[in-house]
């Protein structure tokens, strides 16, 4: 047997021992008539006369209750190890398929920040953008960059800048709501996704997450850094193709960056928005 089998493999599996059942029994109640022809023939030809009589048949029932408890023994174990064999089937079956949600969830998330990466961003956007279509919603997205970040990998190298770039992330995943999607966009640069947030909703976040950064900086002692967020926003509408909503974000993020990330993020009304080609 393979070390792993596929759903279909176990499936099969399970196939096969529903048609192994179907199997068993027809040729049981085939041994059955069988057997019980062979008496009837076997008592007529042996002693026609007195075979159907009381002693003759008594003499028949002790055998025959043997043989029926034996055929009920053997009946119970059968189904015993069939139901102990569909039952680790399902069980496998069910250990396949939470391995294969767990292999999917980490071929999408960044292994150093634990968010989504960039490989589920274009897939949840597809997803979100016909959400918008077919209920008319609104969808914003904004782009965080880490300014200063440079100076914590040269400080503490880059097993300690990851762990700072970890807990970063985790900042902003508790400072975005449950419906809002955090993905690394790459380096030090952070993507959120944002369904039903119109131009307001955008500077709330925004100013929440600047000052949620500033707050953890002074706990963790990491003001020496000096670190900001620089943000830029942009908000979906359909007359241009998605690499422009995404690039109207990168606009908006480079103004803020040459504020060094203190100044009010750009409005997602302002920006160039877009859709999917």
């Amino acid at each position: 047997m393979p070390d792993h089998l596929t759903d279909s493999d176990t499936e099969e599996r399970a196939l096969r021992l529903e048609r192994r059942d179907w199997q068993f029994w027809s040729f049981l109640v085939l041994g059955l008539a069988i057997l019980g022809i062979g008496l009837a023939a076997y008592l007529l030809l042996t002693a026609p006369g007195s075979a159907w009589t009381v002693q003759g048949v008594s003499q028949l029932i002790p055998p025959m209750l043997f043989g029926v408890i034996a055929l009920l023994v053997l009946v119970n174990f059968y189904l015993a190890q069939r139901d102990a064999v569909i039952r680790g089937l399902q069980h496998e079956l069910v250990q396949q398929k939470i391995e294969a949600e767990l292999n999917r969830e980490l071929a999408l998330q960044d292994p150093v920040t634990e968010v989504y990466n960039r490989r589920y961003l274009r897939v949840m956007l597809a997803k979100e953008i016909s959400r918008v279509k077919r209920l008319g919603k609104s969808l914003a997205v904004m782009l965080v960059d880490i300014t200063g970040f440079r100076r914590v990998n040269e400080s503490l190298g880059h097993t300690g800048g990851d762990v700072v770039l970890r807990q970063i992330a985790q900042l902003l995943q508790t400072k975005a709501r449950n419906s809002d999607l955090v993905v690394r966009f790459g380096g030090d640069e952070f993507l959120l996704i944002l369904p039903d947030t119109d131009d307001a909703g955008v500077q709330v976040l925004s100013t929440r997450i600047k000052e949620s950064l500033a707050d953890w900086s002074r706990r963790s002692g990491m003001t020496e850094f000096n670190l900001r967020f620089a943000i830029g926003s942009a908000r979906y509408t359909q007359d241009r193709p998605l690499d422009e909503l995404l690039k109207a974000a990168e606009q908006r993020l480079q103004q803020d960056r040459r504020t060094g990330g203190d100044g009010a993020v750009a409005s997602a009304g302002a920006a160039a928005a877009a859709a999917p080609r």
